[in-house]
């Protein structure tokens, strides 16, 4: 019995070690709260481990849809590694009321957003002895439509990183039930049905009426007054014209598994509308909405094991090498 408990013992601290190993990521993390007048902001920064002679680049971080938190959960450690290898810093934070940022970040447009990455660059750009000629914005997904006007407005950005981004809120929503749908299996006239429900709910969106949604009980789950106001401000979002503007090179990295985003109409209305030699498109093979491998399209247990047990390799590794490709030489 003690040979056995003893055996048992040693597989379990060799797991342990195991799992903490791959969790051990090849850069350096700090926190940092930043004062802003619309509340603190709850900083994580990524820095490379190794000092080199060169001085490092630095790249934002902008999230997607939801309360995210600083590092979206440890999500973009694997990412932030890649690009601390590159001798670059990562700088995110916690979403407005996520984490220990004040504020409500339902309450935020995409101009509201963008005049907050503008407050963290700011503070970065000051905090940080960094190559001018590298810094970065990264967004993903919604973060889509805040990068193009940061990328714009900001003298001292100079590229860009979109991942998975969107052109028009509402066509987004569309082809995302659609896609959704089809991988879960539902038949046609389930998905006509479903559309049929949405087209009512943005009907009531387009009035901003939201007692008379809830008195129609259109919905089985309503949305909350708060998450309703959120996309009655952005529900018009379209990204178009911020791309006509964007004079700086601006990556776009999108997965041909993702069933979130069009990344056919991304890609087609991206190379239309980007003046010049500013974009350059990146394919993820089998990569989702979130650069997952395609067996990781909707999270189940094997996505949490794999995630505890090696958190790199759930990620495609043509989104690794993407970061890699869009960083200026």
């Amino acid at each position: 019995m003690k040979k056995i408990i003893m055996g048992c013992t040693t597989v379990i601290l060799v797991l342990i070690g195991v799992i903490l190993y791959q969790n051990n990521f090849d850069m350096k993390l700090e926190d940092e709260v930043l004062e802003t007048k619309e509340g603190k902001l709850q900083l994580e920064y990524a820095l490379p481990q190794k000092k080199t002679k060169e001085k490092p680049g630095i790249i934002f971080f902008i999230h997607g849809d939801g309360p995210t938190t600083k590092n979206a959960d440890e999500g973009y450690y694997p990412a932030w590694e890649v690009l601390a290898k590159e001798n670059y810093i990562s700088v995110s934070w916690d979403k407005r009321g996520v984490g220990n940022s004040e504020g409500n970040w339902l309450s935020q447009n995409m101009v509201d957003r963008e005049k907050e990455a503008n407050d963290v660059i700011e503070w970065a750009l000051t905090h940080f002895d960094i190559d001018k000629k590298k810094v970065g914005v990264w967004g993903a997904s919604q973060g889509g439509w805040v990068i193009p006007k940061v990328l714009n407005h900001n003298n001292k950005v100079t590229f860009a990183i979109g991942v998975a981004p969107a052109v028009n809120w509402l066509r987004q929503g569309r082809y995302n039930t659609i896609a959704a749908m089809k991988e879960e299996g539902k038949i046609e006239t389930e998905i006509e049905a479903k559309l049929k429900k949405e087209e009512i709910v943005n009907n009531y969106l387009e009035k901003d009426d939201y007692d008379g949604y809830l008195e129609s009980k259109c919905d089985d789950e309503p949305l909350s007054k708060e998450r309703w106001d959120f996309i009655v401000k952005n529900r018009s979002l379209d990204v178009t014209n911020d791309l006509k503007k964007i004079t700086k090179p601006y990556h776009l990295i999108i997965g041909d598994a993702d069933i979130n985003v069009d990344v056919y109409e991304t890609e087609k209305i991206y190379k239309e509308e980007l003046p010049g030699d500013s974009l350059t498109v990146h394919h993820v093979k089998n990569g989702t909405h979130q650069m997952l491998k395609k067996r990781h399209q909707t999270t189940h247990t094997g996505t949490v094991l794999e995630a505890i047990w090696n958190p790199r390799q759930i990620f495609s590794p043509d989104y690794f090498k993407a970061l890699k490709e869009s960083l200026p030489n």
